[in-house]
């Protein structure tokens, strides 16, 4: 009977060894990887038929970014890009507001003023708006909505004060996002 009180101790061990080992060993694989890429300078693929071009000397964030699949976050001038892209059915105005809503809802975010129009240099129109959030008037960040045929892109921008105070590399590269319209 005492054998089996060791073996049976002895698998315990193993089990709990193996579960840590399970814990600790991804953890230990992460802090190995880099944090970001290296400097990107070539227009990069957000998803969808959207494009941007970086702000020299952005790099990409490689845990929270998967280029082309429509979720991507640049690090560049203090802020952070995150852009997201994805189709929608319909009317653009809907879904603009739907952005809005989910930034309120989901985020604790509110639009302070009236979002304004923008429009890219390759023709891309949508609005874009200073935010803050609930529980304070301080600013928190810039977002976008840009729509083109059935693509939508969403960029918010953070830490920022507004929208009126960011780096002027940031702003030229949410001017050079493109979507490519299916024919």
């Amino acid at each position: 009977m005492a054998a089996t009180g060791w073996k049976n101790a002895l698998y315990g061990l193993l089990i709990f060894t193996g579960l840590g080992a399970l814990v600790l060993v991804p953890g230990l694989v992460s802090c190995a990887l880099p944090a970001e890429g290296p400097p990107l300078t070539e227009r990069l693929d957000i998803g969808y038929g959207a494009t941007i071009q970086p702000p020299a000397g952005s790099r990409l964030d490689l845990a929270d970014s998967r280029p082309g699949s429509g979720n991507v976050l640049l690090r560049a001038d203090g802020v952070e890009i995150r852009l997201t892209a994805q189709s929608f059915p319909g009317d653009p105005a809907p879904y603009t507001e739907h952005v809005r809503t989910k930034l309120d809802r989901d985020d604790g975010l509110r639009l302070l003023g009236r979002p304004e129009p923008m429009r890219t240099t390759s023709g891309v129109t949508g609005e874009r708006g200073s935010l803050v959030s609930w529980d304070s008037d301080e600013g928190y960040g810039c977002y976008a909505v840009l729509t083109a045929d059935s693509v939508g892109v969403v960029a918010l921008v953070t830490p920022v004060t507004n929208c009126a105070v960011l780096p002027a590399s940031v702003s030229a590269a949410l001017a050079s996002i493109e979507i490519e319209v299916a024919s």
